[in-house]
């Protein structure tokens, strides 16, 4: 087995980035992100499996901040594979993911994977030929979660890897969104909208998707769409749930690549095929639901559409609280993503038992809660 580096845990200790909220439906009375309130499964003894002390200092873990859940990082390596540069969800990631190892004493090798796959296993070979304690991965592509495995494991069979929001069952612990329930949250509220404004009389539901990153597209764009139907019933949204990239009854799907760019000229060209219609849009990210925004607005049919999304990172943030067509998005909080990952994978180093799934908590961010997680 693998030497342990890290120090065990003292006792359980919630995340104190940010306060535990209570169930998914109710946000939390706070106004910080709401976060995980367990990480990992204490492991007091300071032990190995063989049952023998370890060479860790127990007395160094009270000194350690409480983010840290007890762990000290000293002389631990781990690789950063960053989804890419630019894009603000992922930049609250990183940004948060450093400050957390900072604070617990842990060394971060970054890697830009540039929203592309040939690029992420470069980074993993990178990874392996410096011989970090460690991963965490966070890539686009679930097609090759498999090599990307076999890349970070070539040296070591058993290097602790957590894979953020896409996959890697061949060898990492999934951290990330509860994917459903998440899409379920927005589509539950835009449907909720949409009977209070418009009699649930939706012509159109657009959906804007990323196909390559797989089953997260799938149960998170499927998920946005089961919510609606909860509220508005009697429409014909086809057999969505056996998910295709055509259009089915009012439902009609759109790859937009996760980008504002890239699904801007694709809604704009949907949404000009379709004059007069009510359309719902419903977005698997933020970025592509600012695409519809701006598509609508450049025909002059704002008040035709609604919008709700994913991730609530701070490019939504002015529409959510003065555009009422724009009813909100579900948080992610990637600003609170570090605190979540950085003593898991401390905790997976030392032994210690970690969820699997690792999910966010998630919480709809409309007007009525916005400032209470993001004060203006």
């Amino acid at each position: 087995m693998r030497k342990l580096k890290v120090l065990a845990f003292l006792a359980a200790l919630s995340l104190v980035a940010a306060a535990c909220g209570g169930g998914d439906d109710e946000p939390a009375e706070t106004t910080a992100a709401p976060a995980a309130t367990e990480a990992t499964t204490a492991a007091a003894t300071g032990t190995d499996d063989g049952g023998t002390p370890t060479d860790a200092a127990p007395t160094a873990m009270a000194d350690m901040p409480a983010v840290c859940q007890g762990y000290d990082g000293t002389g631990i390596t781990i690789g950063y594979g960053d989804l890419t540069a630019g894009i603000p969800f992922v930049t609250q990631v990183l940004d948060n993911v450093m400050a957390v190892a900072e604070a617990c004493n842990v060394e971060i090798l970054y890697a830009d994977n540039n929203l592309d796959g040939e690029t992420a296993l470069e980074n993993a070979r990178t990874f392996t030929l410096a011989g970090v304690d460690g991963v965490i991965e966070f890539q686009l592509d679930a097609s090759i979660e498999g090599a990307i495995c076999d890349e970070l494991r070539a040296n070591d069979p058993d290097l602790p890897v957590i894979a953020i929001d896409i996959a890697h069952p061949s060898c990492a612990l999934f951290f990330g969104a509860d994917n459903g329930r998440a899409g379920e949250l927005a589509g539950l509220a835009l449907g909720e909208w949409a009977q209070e404004n418009w009699g649930c009389e939706i012509d159109m539901v657009v959906t804007m998707e990323s196909f390559v990153v797989g089953q997260v597209n799938i149960d998170r764009a499927n998920g946005m769409i089961r919510g609606i139907t909860q509220v508005c019933t009697g429409l014909d949204y086809g057999d969505f749930e056996s998910w295709s990239p055509d259009a089915t009854g009012i439902v009609t799907r759109i790859d937009g690549g996760g980008t504002t760019d890239g699904a801007f000229p694709k809604v704009l060209d949907t949404f000009t095929a379709n004059p007069g219609k009510r359309i719902a849009v419903v977005s698997l990210n933020d970025d592509m639901g600012l695409a519809a925004l701006a598509a609508a607005r450049e025909l002059g049919i704002e008040d035709m559409v609604v919008y709700a999304s994913q991730g609530a990172d701070a490019t939504i943030h002015e529409e959510i609280r003065s555009n009422p067509q724009y009813i909100g998005s579900t948080g992610y909080f990637p600003e609170s993503y570090g605190t979540y990952v950085v003593p898991a994978i401390l905790a997976m180093l030392a032994g210690d038992p970690v969820p699997d799934p690792l999910h966010v908590n998630h919480v709809f961010v409309s007007a009525d809660n916005i400032d209470q997680f993001y004060p203006g």
